[in-house]
């Protein structure tokens, strides 16, 4: 069994690329994050108005070991203010998946560099409450990011270190409150916050992938 700093970049882009060529988690591991209530509709079946997205979760060799950055949405945004989210957003026409995470990530995030090796898709999670189909893009940095993100759509760099990810001890729920509804939420205490609703559900897949190369 190896530890993740074990892993030199290349290493780690070869062995998570053949996990996903073996088979995704997908609903089994998606469930462990699910809120109360949900019922399954993060599968689907997605209607005929749903609008698609992309999102990257990219692993960077920062100094601290792997992590995955993600960003805290001001609470000014329209839709999910003051959650951590993968950076991301709406597929244009003209774009694949693929495409739309990484021009996101730039826009958002502002990254040195946005050479990073896309080794594939996790499974896609439909967010019912925004009618999005949300398709979660998995990539490799070779070398670590400096950023400068866009203030007007990240009020932090969040930075998700894999071995805190993998960590059992770092789950945990809370209760949510929607008019006179109260219900619980899984989520992951990650960098200071807690992470839940679809991005827990696209971090608890990719663990599943993670331990699998251990």
């Amino acid at each position: 069994m190896s530890d993740w700093s074990d892993f030199d970049s290349q290493m780690l882009a070869a062995l998570l690329a053949r996990e996903l060529t073996s088979g995704l988690p997908g609903r089994n591991a998606h469930r462990t994050m699910a809120p109360e209530l949900a019922h399954g509709r993060h599968h689907g079946p997605f209607p005929t108005s749903v609008r698609r997205a992309a999102v990257l979760v990219v692993l960077e060799p920062a100094a601290s070991g792997w992590s995955i950055p993600a960003t805290l949405r001001p609470e000014t945004m329209k839709d999910h203010a003051g959650q951590v989210a993968l950076p991301g957003g709406l597929i244009e026409p003209y774009e694949t998946p693929p495409m739309t995470a990484v021009r996101e990530f730039v826009e958002e995030l502002g990254p040195s560099s946005a050479d990073v090796e896309i080794l594939g898709s996790l499974s896609p999670v439909f967010v019912f409450i925004t009618n999005f189909e949300v398709t979660p893009v998995l990539a490799v940095s070779h070398q670590p990011l400096v950023f400068r993100p866009n203030p007007m759509e990240v009020a932090e760099v969040v930075h998700i270190r894999v071995q805190d990810l993998l960590d059992p001890a770092r789950r945990g729920s809370h209760v949510l409150r929607r008019g006179a509804l109260a219900f619980r939420a899984p989520h992951f205490l990650l960098a200071g916050h807690q992470i839940w609703g679809a991005t827990s559900l696209i971090l608890a897949e990719f663990a599943e992938l993670a331990v699998r190369i251990q």
